[in-house]
């Protein structure tokens, strides 16, 4: 069963606003918008919740409202705090653009016919190793 969104609660089978977690999760909205960080918008609303938590809370499209639930956010303020969310990404250059991939090429190298044997390995190795005659890339 899916967790109760902060600012519900289920009475009797149905999903019903908490008076008081309405009351903070407001108040957070308007901290954040006053330009307060999530940590501190959500420590002087008395949210106890992580960074991501706070996140969700701020960007749960519930809280306007569906058939199961009540709204809680009018759409306008919901609006302003994803403008608001979206400028501090892109002041602090976290939008996640995908960045143009650059091409990579395995390079590739040429050995003439090995006619030495060596008993010891690492000798082989370094052996072969010499006769490597040209690395493409």
């Amino acid at each position: 069963m899916a967790h109760t969104p902060f600012g519900y609660q289920i009475e009797n089978g149905k999903v019903v606003i908490n008076k008081e977690e309405l009351k903070q999760l407001q108040h957070l909205f308007q901290a954040y918008l006053s330009g307060l960080s999530l940590a501190n918008a959500a420590k002087e609303a008395g949210i106890k919740r992580n960074h991501g938590g706070i996140t969700r809370i701020l960007t749960d499209e519930r809280y306007l409202g569906t058939d199961i639930f009540p709204i809680l956010i009018s759409k306008e303020l919901f609006e302003k705090v994803k403008i608001e969310r979206y400028k501090r990404a892109k002041k602090l250059g976290r939008l996640n653009k995908k960045q143009e991939e650059t091409p990579f090429e395995i390079p590739t190298f040429t050995i003439p016919t090995i006619d030495i044997k060596h008993d010891n390995p690492y000798k082989q190795a370094e052996y072969v190793y010499s006769l490597i005659e040209s690395v493409v890339t």
